[in-house]
């Protein structure tokens, strides 16, 4: 997975092609353009990463618990 913005819990990720929301539930698709989502993100108070980051799904499971701001 991309890994383009966190917050505590919460990711903005690019998973498959698909832009999505990855939370400890999983990965949750949504149908917004890039520059949306970025701009929803920030209202949201996610912390984006650049560059973005690739993972693999325990790896961001671990990132979003960490309790250290980004």
């Amino acid at each position: 997975m991309t890994v383009l913005a966190r917050k505590q819990g919460a990711a903005l990720v690019i998973r498959d092609r698909k832009l999505g929301i990855f939370t400890d539930k999983g990965f949750t698709p949504v149908d917004f353009k890039m520059e949306l989502a970025m701009k929803l993100a920030t209202r949201l108070q996610y912390t984006p990463l650049v560059p973005a980051q690739e993972m693999e799904e325990p790896e961001l499971l671990s990132f979003l618990m960490d309790t250290r701001p980004a």
